[in-house]
């Protein structure tokens, strides 16, 4: 009875598989069963920034000006010196 391994992977494109671990077999034919794990969010980075902006302008949120991060840098870098 031919040895059963269980990895998970990454499909990376229809026709291309990555494992998250390598298995002791050598080249050759193998037979790949596949389930699709669900995963939290399912968002792309455009997206999920612009929910996120959203979200902050709903509760208030006022984002800092430029210079007051660049004081706040400054300030920052300056400590190092002492």
């Amino acid at each position: 009875m031919p040895q059963i391994y269980e990895v998970t992977g990454e499909l990376t494109d229809p026709q291309h598989l990555t494992l998250d671990k390598p298995i002791p077999l050598e080249t050759g034919k193998v037979r790949v069963r596949l389930e699709e794990i669900p995963t939290r969010h399912k968002t792309d980075l455009a997206a999920f920034e612009q929910a996120l902006r959203q979200r902050q302008q709903a509760r208030g949120h006022v984002p800092h000006s430029m210079e007051e991060i660049n004081a706040y840098l400054s300030a920052e870098r300056n400590s190092w010196d002492t």
